[in-house]
């Protein structure tokens, strides 16, 4: 109950039993009904006669009480009620969007009130300082990374070209090793600055989308089709269950979309063991149309899925089975995915070991 029901509902009660005080008080003044008309009526099997004077000395007095509780509840509501309610709303609306209410009004209100509103906004000052520290940070780093990740990819690119064109040259057969392992490795350093670039394009919002009509089923089709030779190569079994009805179109980007689930299905291949299973699913949902991915794998421990969409955040499992990773993937395919108006979520699977990631997006 609010503080104005509270109140209204105590002033009614109020206001009844003193109107039954005052009219009861008056039935003892039998003299006041002399040279006044007389009512009679009965009132629990009792007979009372009641002058129109007693009533009207008690309607006097009740109207007077009830104007002064009118009073009281007035002056009450604009220095105690209306300020809470003020400061409440701000509380809300700063919480909601990060924007200050202002509440110069509340001079007038009583002095816990106004301390706890000078409190509010001392609070909020710092926020916004820290915040504004904050974001200042995070600019400054983006820069740094989207800095750093233009110098590197140009050098990084050349010695990729150098070494692909070394392979091609006779070589022994430790060489041969030796320059094709520093070429696997430049390839992945490519990426990991491609994934840099990323990073600081999403954080700068420069991270452009081409939306247009999209087939998920061909899409998911095609994916796995590229990842087959992989599954095969771990021993996995991978599969991609073709939904039963016909598909509506997504709206997407879908090279942006192709790069999200290359990413969650590369991940539950590097984290199955042989012999387990992968599984793709894709079906209509009100709205969306609603794509899992299904691993038997190592899983995700309770005390990691508060933090696995975090940027640089890796798994201790996951740690442990594979050095491979930056902790990025996971951050970019959920920015990408809502950044399509859907969500990007996970759940270990209610039967047998490993999780279940799944993707919404909006149809057309």
């Amino acid at each position: 109950m609010s503080l104005r029901a509270l109140l209204i509902s105590l002033f009614g009660v109020s206001s009844i039993l003193i109107f039954a005080f005052i009219f009861f008080f008056n039935q003892l003044h039998v003299q006041d009904f002399i040279h006044s008309t007389p009512f009679v009526f009965s009132l629990a099997g009792q007979t009372l006669v009641v002058s129109s004077g007693a009533l009207l000395k008690a309607s006097s007095i009740f109207t007077f009480i009830l104007l002064i509780f009118l009073f009281l509840f007035l002056i009450l509501d604009r220095i105690a009620i209306r300020p809470f309610q003020m400061i409440a709303a701000a509380m809300d609306e700063f919480a909601a969007h990060n924007t200050q209410l202002p509440l110069t009004t509340l001079n007038s209100s009583m002095a816990e009130i106004r301390s706890l509103t000078h409190v509010f906004l001392r609070f909020t000052d710092s926020i916004e300082k820290v915040h504004t520290r904050d974001m200042e940070i995070s600019r400054v780093k983006s820069d740094f990374i989207s800095t750093a990740a233009h110098q590197l990819r140009t050098p990084l690119t050349g010695i990729r070209w150098a070494l692909e064109a070394l392979q091609l040259e006779n070589l022994t057969e430790d060489q041969a090793v030796l320059v094709k392992s520093a070429v696997d490795k430049s390839h992945d350093l490519v990426a990991i600055v491609g994934t840099l670039l990323d990073i600081s394009s999403i954080e700068s919002g420069k991270y452009k989308y081409t939306f247009a009509p999209t087939d998920v089923a061909l899409l998911l089709a095609e994916v796995v089709r590229d990842f087959t030779v992989l599954a095969q190569k771990n021993k996995v079994n991978l599969y991609y269950e073709a939904p039963q009805i016909s598909l509506p179109m997504v709206r997407a980007d879908r090279e942006r979309i192709k790069w999200v689930l290359n990413n969650l299905i590369e991940n539950a291949l590097r984290y199955t063991p042989a012999e387990g299973t992968v599984k793709i699913r894709s079906e209509m949902e009100r709205t969306i149309v609603v794509i899992r991915v299904q691993d038997t794998g190592i899983g995700i421990s309770p005390q990691d899925r508060n933090n696995i969409f975090e940027r640089f955040y890796r798994a201790g499992n996951a740690i442990a089975k594979e050095n491979q990773g930056n902790g990025l993937g996971l951050y970019i395919a959920r920015t990408i995915v809502t950044d399509h108006g859907g969500d990007l979520t996970f759940a270990a699977n209610t039967e047998g070991p490993g999780t279940t990631f799944e993707l919404t997006l909006p149809v057309v």
